[in-house]
């Protein structure tokens, strides 16, 4: 009795999930369901402005942390968040110019930003 129980007890399921199964079948054999929205887009904030107008974005200020210096004239190096830059490279669109004992000066656009090891990186004290 048992046997049949559970046999009759799978034929009812079965029975029940297939136009479920068959109602999301899509043309190349597979199940797919559509999406409701763009998977990729990246989530507003609240608050956040409407996107028919265009906002004034500025951009963040560049700030990596600078982990050492090797001094060679002008095959010098600047370890930048464990990458090293040699002078006239770029990094993250911004030039390394010139390293000293412990500062590298990078420079984008005319606007000049020196990465200072003894200075500690903190969002609190940095202007």
């Amino acid at each position: 009795m048992t046997r049949r129980l559970t046999v009759a007890t799978l034929a009812l399921l079965a029975l029940a999930l297939q136009p479920a199964a068959s109602s999301a079948a899509s043309p190349d054999g597979g199940t797919s369901t559509a999406l409701r929205h763009n998977p990729f887009r990246r989530p507003v904030a609240a608050g956040a402005a409407d996107e028919s107008r265009p906002a004034s974005v500025t951009a963040p200020e560049w700030r990596p942390t600078l982990r050492g210096v090797l001094l060679a004239g002008g095959k010098s190096l600047a370890n930048v968040e464990g990458q090293m830059v040699a002078i006239g490279e770029t990094l993250d669109g911004h030039r390394l110019l010139s390293v000293s004992e412990y500062q590298a000066v990078f420079e984008m656009n005319g606007r000049r930003t020196t990465l200072d090891m003894r200075r500690p990186r903190s969002p609190d004290l940095d202007p």
